[in-house]
């Protein structure tokens, strides 16, 4: 995949809010509120990591720079920005586990089966 458009990019990164969106469409609307801006956040970040993965697989995860004389390995930008954004897509995934949780104890009537939609 090359990168896409910034048009295709939007309508994937809708097509997963869309599918986030579908994991507390049950939840009170105080939660779908309080999720909204952590959704939209990971939606970006899926999107951007799938960009960032078929680059790192298209030109791996190391180059030869070369300035002069010295060459050297060097890690490739797209490792290092996928690694950074992957720690932080780790982490705004459990705070969104972790919300949806909260609000399954606060709706012990809600079926609980929900989180294994996650």
């Amino acid at each position: 995949m090359a990168k896409p458009s910034k048009d295709k990019q939007n309508e994937m990164i809708q097509e997963e809010i869309d599918r986030l969106n579908a994991i507390v469409i049950d939840m009170p609307e105080n939660v779908r509120e309080a999720v909204k801006e952590l959704i939209e956040r990971l939606a970006f970040m899926t999107i951007q990591l799938e960009i960032l993965e078929d680059t790192i697989k298209t030109k791996g995860p190391t180059y030869t720079y070369k300035n002069g004389s010295q060459k050297m390995l060097i890690e490739n930008p797209a490792q290092k920005s996928y690694n950074t954004t992957m720690n932080r897509y780790t982490a705004a995934y459990d705070k969104l586990i972790k919300l949806v949780e909260i609000s399954l104890k606060d709706n012990p009537d809600d079926d609980e089966d929900d989180l294994e939609d996650i």
